[in-house]
């Protein structure tokens, strides 16, 4: 990527960025005066996502999600609200939250909390621009739609990575963040920062919680106690994963209602609906448009809202509330419906009544919920405590209990209506992920993606620690130096299992860190004394300066990025046999690709090439309901293979769940064999038993020459 490459594409980044900041903005200082500081920022951040999503979503349908339509949109938008939202002063009628003074202390602590967190997450994140990102559900299914999305400027079409899930049925808001940076810049470096971006907006819901209550900074560390435990990260830092996306949009809707509930002329713990409402509302339906596990604490947290709006308005505050949550999620359940027959195809049945999905005839492991092993003491002591201690630390009994005690203490002394239902919406969040799907899979009495899945209860748990500390228990004396004493063993507790002082990329986490996070401290700690010297608010100040010194370094950074991408994927342990493949990949563009066998479908995103340009494609067939199955006989594969018309042909074998050094055989390279039309590009070593072959497509496949085959050649592995 040459420089001018470069600078064009952070300038086309910045411009858009900078469009719907401003929309943003004006819209906020229009409707929602009142909301200054913290949770005005918040909402804006929430406002310009869902401008950005909706924005993007409709050019989306008409498949013109491209640099120049994007631009253009979102800079009549900006210009419009230039022309058309002058702010305007406070009104007696506009909510105002409160906002009492937080010691220098308070502010103290979260600074230093705030740096150690996204010190620690930076770390990871160096991983990631030292080898590509390599998280599992990364290069499986998030950036394959990603770059999906930005080379087909569509959002319509279903894009099947295997055959074995159907993850095509999805919600990717996430994804078409990652996609919308990908179309600005033709590349994927920018991926690898999203998520220290709603690190940062989870960190700022979290202080917005507190601070009608005089208690941001405890609110605060609450979310970080959750922030630093291992299910969270060792994958999403640098990566294309969507938990903390989630979890950041449902502790914004959270902090935004609280602090209307806090305002305004409304009895304590009441609300009305208005245009507060309505962007709480967007910011739960961005959580729900973004994964499906967050979609039931979305529901319970809309209920939540209803049953606390002041009577008499609850059939308006619906409107409010769930119209701006359909548009920031809506889009993709509406698709599915379209092809599927139903929002949620993963979800076959409720009870004895059937619903509409595609069958699947693969089988990758069973779907078992934590549920179906609640009294099985095997599973305990062999599964779910190790997975515990691994996702949460040694200190997960203390977590979860402070949870549940906390929520308990919240629901009967919270402040006011809403806060009391929300700790009773979180404790039936985290019930719900008790049964949810994949949550112990596995085979039978051996929920081997246990600890991995924990993710799923993140959303759930967010809504429990950002509220405990406003129960009335803690508004003084005791109780709260014990609360604050308890949160920050918590903290080091959850912190000590990935600690930042040993990970391999401490040096550049501390430096990312002190950037991020240190720079706007000082000027924020400071900002009395440095008012009066600069034209701009002094955190603005800091964010500008921000700004100026990673695109400072982002160049040398994408630079080494490039060079080392993918170079070395998976050579420390070789699990796939996609060492070979991947590094071949880096020099093809431009190219269709074909991919047979569900290890090459599981590990595609290296095959999409570091501009993003080559088309992948699996070679599968469509299937009623928008279903899509593997093929069974060499004769149809090869001519679905003709259909597709590759340049190159990867297969490869079925990838073992269960055992992935296992691998277990898949038919396709046999019939790839076969066939004297397929020249070998990339064949594996002598003694693999991970046969992953790349074939150069120069003419048609002959299905005739299946013929010579034995009958027992055809079959589809991992069958029900």
């Amino acid at each position: 990527m040459s420089f001018p490459e470069f600078a064009t594409g952070l300038v086309l980044l910045a411009l858009a960025a900078a469009f719907t900041g401003f929309t943003a903005f004006r819209l906020r200082a229009r409707v929602l005066p009142g909301y200054t500081g913290a949770p005005g920022r918040l909402i804006e951040v929430v406002v310009a996502v869902g401008l950005l999503v909706v924005g993007s979503e409709l050019l989306g349908l008409v498949g013109l999600l491209k640099p120049l339509p994007l631009l253009v949109l979102l800079g009549a938008t900006a210009l419009a609200s230039w022309l058309w939202l002058m702010p305007r002063p406070v009104g007696p009628e506009d909510p105002v939250p409160p906002s009492p003074p937080v010691s220098m202390r308070g502010q103290v602590v979260a600074a230093i909390v705030a740096f150690l967190v996204f010190a620690q997450w930076a770390a990871f994140t160096s991983y990631n621009l030292d080898h590509g990102i390599t998280n599992f559900d990364s290069v499986w299914y998030h950036m394959p739609f990603a770059a999906e999305i930005a080379r087909t400027g569509s959002v319509t079409g279903f894009f099947h990575p295997e055959t074995v899930f159907t993850n095509w049925f999805y919600p990717q808001n996430s994804e078409l963040i990652h996609a919308v940076s990908m179309v600005l810049t033709g590349r994927d470096f920018f991926s690898i920062f999203i998520n220290l971006g709603w690190l940062g907006v989870a960190l700022l819901a979290g202080w917005c919680v507190g601070r009608p209550y005089d208690r941001p900074h405890l609110t605060m560390l609450g979310v970080a106690v959750l922030l630093a435990t291992h299910t969270l990260v060792v994958r999403e830092p640098g990566t294309g994963k969507n938990d903390i996306m989630a979890a950041a949009l449902v502790l914004s809707a959270v902090a935004i209602m609280l602090n209307r509930s806090s305002a305004g002329n409304d009895p304590r713990g009441r609300v009305s609906p208005d245009w507060a409402m309505a962007a709480g509302g967007l910011a739960i339906g961005l959580a729900a448009g973004t994964k499906v596990t967050a979609l039931a604490p979305a529901l319970l947290f809309t209920c939540a809202v209803i049953f606390s709006t002041v009577k008499g308005k609850r059939l308006r505050a619906l409107v409010v509330f769930l119209v701006p949550a359909l548009a920031g999620g809506g889009w993709w359940y509406l698709r599915n419906l379209f092809a599927a027959g139903n929002p949620l195809p993963q979800v076959t049945s409720i009870g004895p009544i059937d619903l509409s999905g595609p069958l699947r005839l693969q089988v990758g492991r069973p779907d078992f919920s934590v549920a179906h092993y609640l009294t099985d003491t095997t599973v305990w002591s062999e599964y779910f405590v190790p997975g515990l201690n691994q996702g949460f630390g040694d200190f997960w009994p203390a977590l979860l209990g402070f949870v549940l005690i906390g929520l308990i203490l919240v629901i009967f002394k919270g402040p006011g209506r809403l806060t009391r239902t929300h700790g009773f919406v979180a404790l039936l969040a985290i019930v719900a992920y008790l049964i949810t799907p994949l949550g112990a899979a596995g085979p039978e009495g051996s929920p081997t993606a246990f600890s991995i899945n924990l993710r799923f209860l993140i959303p759930a748990l967010g809504l429990a620690v950002v509220i405990i500390p406003l129960s009335a228990t803690f508004d003084r004396g005791w109780p709260r130096t014990v609360l604050s004493a308890l949160l920050v063993i918590l903290f080091i507790g959850t912190s000590a299992s990935d600690p930042v002082l040993s990970a391999p990329g401490r040096a550049f986490g501390f430096a990312l860190a002190l950037l991020l996070v240190g720079l706007p401290a000082l000027f924020w700690l400071n900002r009395e004394r440095l008012s009066g010297r600069f034209y701009l608010p002094p955190l603005a100040v800091a964010s500008v300066l921000v700004l100026a010194v990673f695109a400072l370094f982002a160049w040398p950074l994408q630079k080494s990025y490039f060079e080392n991408r993918y170079q070395d994927f998976e050579s420390d342990v070789p699990t796939s046999g996609l060492e070979a493949p991947y590094r071949w990949a880096d020099d093809v563009a431009d190219s269709r690709i074909a991919l047979a066998g569900t290890t090459a479908g599981f590990k595609q995103y290296g095959f999409f090439g570091p501009d993003l340009s080559n088309e992948i494609i699996y070679v599968g067939q469509d299937a009623p309901k928008g279903g899509f199955n593997a093929i069974g006989t060499c004769e149809e594969f090869a001519r679905k293979v003709n259909e597709i018309d590759p340049d190159y042909l990867v297969t490869s074998p079925y990838l073992n769940f269960n055992e992935y050094e296992k691998p277990i055989a898949s038919p396709e390279t046999l019939w790839a064999l076969n066939d004297r039309s397929l020249q070998v590009v990339v064949q594996p070593v002598l003694d693999s038993t991970r046969p992953v072959i790349v074939w150069r497509v120069d003419e048609p496949l002959d299905p005739d020459r299946c013929r010579a085959l034995d009958p027992g050649d055809n079959y589809i592995p991992g069958l029900k």
